[in-house]
């Protein structure tokens, strides 16, 4: 009994979905709707047609020459602060800090980062609305790696926590 209910539903499933396949043209229907049906025949299974569409000019340039100074740039000071923090966790490695300070115009400060080699990266920078971000990269400390296989190298996975 229950084979033959399960194939009954599948029958009457397959026949509902061959109808709805059959009618689903996306065509108005034939009555209920006040306009005229479309001039165009309903498209059928045809490639589309290339159209050839028309590129648009290349824009110009948005950048020159940094304008000239007293030139149209009005300079407006933001506000002045002074912030550090330091990070220095032995049991994972974590060593870094960053320290700044401002007037309003320019911008002073260093930042330091533990490198996985054993190395100290230390980044002294200004920036400032005129001449931008300017930095100086140092390293202090000598680069070590380990010897031997599965002691780390370049494949290592970096930081051990």
């Amino acid at each position: 009994m229950m084979k033959f209910l399960g194939l009954s539903l599948c029958l009457a499933l397959t026949i509902v979905d061959q109808t709805l396949a059959q009618n689903n043209q996306y065509l108005p229907p034939d009555k209920g709707y006040d306009y005229d049906k479309p001039n165009k025949p309903f498209p059928t299974a045809q490639q589309p047609q290339q159209v050839p569409f028309p590129r648009p000019p290349a824009p110009a340039p948005s950048y020159g020459p940094p304008p000239a100074a007293g030139g149209d740039h009005v300079h407006e000071p933001g506000m002045p602060f002074d912030f550090n923090y330091n990070v220095n966790d032995i049991d994972t490695g974590n060593d870094y800090s960053h320290n700044a300070v401002s007037d309003g115009d320019v911008t002073r400060g260093e930042y330091r980062v533990q490198l996985p080699d054993g190395r100290t990266q230390i980044v002294r920078y200004t920036a400032d609305w005129k001449n931008g971000y300017n930095a100086e990269v140092t390293y202090e400390g000598e680069a070590k790696y380990p010897e031997g296989p599965g002691q780390g190298g370049a494949n290592s996975g970096g930081y051990k926590y």
